[in-house]
């Protein structure tokens, strides 16, 4: 696969430690699908959006979980809100719920709101408005899920935080 051009090439490890960190990527995975599992949490890949989001989107700094969080549930509750008006045949609930999404939309253009209206929003506004997930998902499970995913991920990310130095505070090598 190519570089765009004006893109920096991606960071390359040296193997070993890419295992390893592969390997504990693994680990935790396992733990929240076992955790999931305990709990009967069922929608865990609503948990894995948000990983996703805050790992890909703010590289699972822990300054940027509350809005990555605040910014899924945001998703998934207007997402709720265009389901419950579907279901209940209501098109005034369906419009209302069309137009805070435009809102959403219009705030993460113009830079407002991003505690509430950020990337995570539009991800979750994305997936969970997909027709497969609006036939029947659960809402109250998909927060259980994203909840449940803030705190073991954002558990895990601390654990971490406070055994492996941040890239920044590693001295530099001459």
């Amino acid at each position: 696969m190519s570089t765009p051009a004006g893109a920096a090439p991606p960071h390359q490890m040296p193997l070993g430690q890419a295992a390893i960190i592969t390997l504990g990527v693994i680990v935790v995975i396992a733990g929240f699908v076992a955790l999931g599992a305990w709990l009967h949490v069922t929608p865990l890949y609503a948990g894995f959006l948000l990983l996703w989001a805050w790992s890909a989107l703010h590289e699972l700094s822990l300054k940027a979980l509350p809005g990555a969080l605040i910014g899924a549930l945001t998703g998934a509750s207007l997402s709720f809100l265009l389901q419950t008006g579907a279901a209940m045949g209501s098109p005034q609930l369906i419009i209302l719920a069309l137009l805070l999404m435009i809102v959403a939309v219009f705030l993460v253009v113009a830079g407002r709101a991003a505690l509430f209206c950020n990337q995570s929003t539009m991800l979750f506004i994305t997936v969970l408005n997909a027709p497969v997930i609006q036939a029947g998902e659960n809402f109250r499970q998909v927060i259980v899920a994203i909840a449940l995913g803030a705190v073991w991920f954002g558990f895990v990310a601390w654990v971490i935080s406070r055994f492996v130095p941040s890239p920044a505070a590693a001295p530099a090598v001459t």
